[in-house]
């Protein structure tokens, strides 16, 4: 799934969109402890009822979140490539399970 991305609060996309939308709202907060926030997805909806259509709008928002990610990276002095090493550090912690108490030693007690 290819995803053409616009930001902003009323964008004009080059090609043409259907009816209806998909969303997810991300928020996050400062902590109390240092070096560590908090944060999630507080709401969310799907265009569709169907699995495989549902996976092709996750690719969507992943792309359109990635490209804001990355733009406000560089926006506020970061560069692209340090940008780019935040999301692989996160997406290789999913593959060595690093945070998922089965596979992750740190939670061995």
């Amino acid at each position: 799934m290819s995803t053409e991305v616009k930001h902003g609060p009323s964008p004009t996309f080059d090609l043409e969109v259907t009816p209806g939308a998909f969303f997810c709202r991300v928020v996050g907060r400062y902590t109390s402890t240092p070096g560590w926030g908090a944060g999630g997805v507080t709401a969310f909806a799907y265009e569709s009822t169907k699995p495989v259509k549902r996976m092709a709008e996750l690719l969507v928002l992943r792309t359109a979140f990635l490209e804001w990610f990355r733009e406000q990276y560089e926006a506020n002095g970061g560069s692209r490539f340090d940008a780019a090493e935040q999301v692989h550090y996160i997406a290789d912690s999913w593959v060595q399970g690093v945070g998922e108490p089965e596979r992750d030693p740190r939670w061995t007690r």
